[in-house]
């Protein structure tokens, strides 16, 4: 069966990524499931004026609440929000559909570099003209932005997210729901603890503890970010 339907769980303002790269795979978004309501920003850009814009692309995706969805056989899944949150949003979606054999689709721009030796687990997206070199090993759910590079054997922790523009060296170990924002840079050989943040423009040249704030060039500690 030539499953080409991608459902995405949650909204965020990275659909129109994940749009882009359904489209450039030959994948129809044909469901978007939403497990919260809706609260655009003031400059974001809503739902709905995302899906009236996609119409000039082809067929516009069904919204559903998350009580209404069921899977279909012909089906790919993936998880819309990049925020390090989605854990409790996969969590969910698991333990409503664990006897239905759900499981998450890896969503790769076809302009983007993965090595072969690289490990890429389920529900990671890589977008375009990103690298992800030999020996790099992604966890569930960790989002790979537009032109980045991930160095050789460097391990990313489930539901990470990194940036645009960002660099991160080989022989690394980044945690679990770490955030490596937009142009930051990351030497090789460092080991970044769960749920740091790395701040746009930072350069790391040492270890992160775990929910570590850091910004700035060399970057310096701002402030604890750890979940309550």
């Amino acid at each position: 069966m030539n499953n080409n339907k991608l459902v995405i769980f949650g909204s965020s303002n990275i659909l129109s990524d994940l749009f882009d790269c359904a489209l450039a795979n030959g994948l129809v978004v044909s469901r978007i499931v939403l497990h919260l309501p809706e609260t655009p920003g003031e400059r974001d850009i809503s739902l709905q004026d995302r899906i009236a814009e996609w119409a000039a692309y082809g067929p516009v995706p069904e919204v559903i609440e998350l009580a209404d969805f069921q899977p279909a056989a012909d089906e790919l899944y993936l998880l819309g929000p990049t925020t390090p949150t989605r854990n409790a949003l996969e969590q969910e979606i698991l333990l409503r559909y664990q006897h239905q054999g759900l499981e998450f689709h890896t969503l790769i721009h076809p302009r983007a570099f993965v090595s072969p030796l690289a490990k890429l687990s389920p529900g990671v997206f890589v977008g375009a003209n990103s690298v992800i070199g030999p020996g790099a090993t992604l966890g569930r759910h960790v989002f790979v932005n537009r032109g980045v590079t991930i160095g050789h054997d460097t391990h990313i922790g489930a539901f990470s997210r990194v940036q645009p523009g960002s660099n991160v060296g080989g022989l690394s170990r980044i945690g679990h729901s770490v955030t490596i924002a937009i142009g930051a840079t990351l030497i090789e050989r460092l080991h970044i603890g769960d749920h740091a943040f790395i701040g746009a423009g930072a350069v790391v040249i040492s270890d992160i503890q775990a929910g570590a704030l850091m910004v700035g060039n060399p970057a310096r500690f701002k402030k604890s970010v750890l979940p309550s």
